[in-house]
């Protein structure tokens, strides 16, 4: 691994970090509170960030990415008062489908056991 890749892994890391404790700290809304960021993605020049958002109610979750993409201003404020970066990057929340793409690759996994079985 190199300096610049392992650098670029430990500014996501502190990232991910300083949104999941601005959500808990900073937010007011009940709705917003009960998300979790998962993973944060910095793209190489720095200029963007993309933040997956998972969140217990799937049905809620396209609900919560919007108010989150409307507030993004409270993160951004909170990533430039707790890191030492030279340029805040624009943030861009959207939803985490881990879940669900896991989800539907067991279903698949499960209809070719079955189908095998026969």
């Amino acid at each position: 691994m190199s300096y610049a890749s392992h650098k670029h892994e430990k500014i996501e890391s502190e990232i991910l970090n300083n949104l999941n404790h601005a959500l808990k700290n900073t937010v007011n809304n009940k709705l917003l509170r009960m998300a979790c960021f998962t993973h944060v993605k910095l793209l190489d020049d720095f200029s963007k960030i993309i933040v997956s958002v998972d969140y217990y109610d799937s049905a809620k979750i396209d609900e919560v990415v919007n108010q989150l993409n409307i507030a993004k201003g409270i993160f951004r404020d909170q990533i430039a008062h707790n890191m030492s970066i030279r340029r805040v990057p624009e943030i861009l929340f959207e939803k985490d489908l881990t879940i669900q793409n896991s989800i539907k690759i067991d279903e698949i996994l499960n209809d070719i056991n079955k189908d095998s079985d026969k």
